[in-house]
């Protein structure tokens, strides 16, 4: 496991592992979460399970159930984000927030996989409603996983097509992630955390 001595996150953080099934985010979310973080420590969770009991048995839903309507299924994932928010905003002000998906993973599985925009959903609703509860929220950093290491029929070539599109539209915050093993990606993001002066050692201030 890689050793980064003890550490915080800076006050206020939120930093997204995002990207395709299978790629490693949650293996990296737990990976990170084992770092010697001093008291407050991030919150490390995942969206659209969240922090609360109803998100999580709506999650569970959305992954058990048979849903139809991709829109269904999106309005329901956007519901739990909704519901998190003012947790996730508390948490970020007290020691961070590690957030394994992020809205990205509604625009690129929904609006471009699920062809929302077929079903007849303007683009302006859509994004709308995301910004409704994303907007006073933005990550500092949005660590971008695109190379699957097990097969996944979700991941579309639709779904590449829009994490490439939202890399491209915010690229001051995207970081792409190699393909290598876990103790090197893991070295990769607290590299580039520390570099983004988002990780700070125990004598450091925040």
């Amino acid at each position: 496991m890689v050793s980064a001595g003890r550490v915080h996150l800076a006050q206020g953080s939120l930093v997204v592992l995002e990207g395709l099934d299978r790629s490693g985010k949650t293996t990296q979310r737990d990976r990170l979460k084992r770092l010697d973080w001093i008291t407050p420590a991030p919150v490390f969770t995942h969206m659209p399970s969240g922090l609360k009991q109803l998100t999580e048995g709506i999650y569970r839903l959305t992954e058990d159930a048979t849903i139809s309507s991709p829109l269904a299924r999106q309005l329901l994932h956007l519901a739990c984000h909704a519901e998190n928010v003012s947790a996730l905003a508390c948490a970020r002000a007290e020691g961070g927030v590690v957030l394994d998906r992020w809205w990205w993973s509604t625009v690129a599985y929904g609006w471009f996989a699920g062809r929302l925009a077929d079903a007849g959903l303007a683009e302006s609703v859509f994004f709308g409603l995301i910004d409704a509860v994303w907007s006073q929220h933005p990550a500092n950093l949005v660590f971008l996983f695109t190379n699957p290491y097990v097969h996944d029929t979700l991941n579309r070539d639709e779904v590449r097509d829009g994490y490439s599109r939202l890399a491209a539209q915010y690229p001051d915050v995207t970081v792409q992630v190699p393909v290598a093993e876990p103790d090197e990606v893991t070295n990769f993001l607290v590299t580039h955390l520390r570099d983004a002066g988002l990780l700070l050692s125990e004598d450091s201030s925040s």
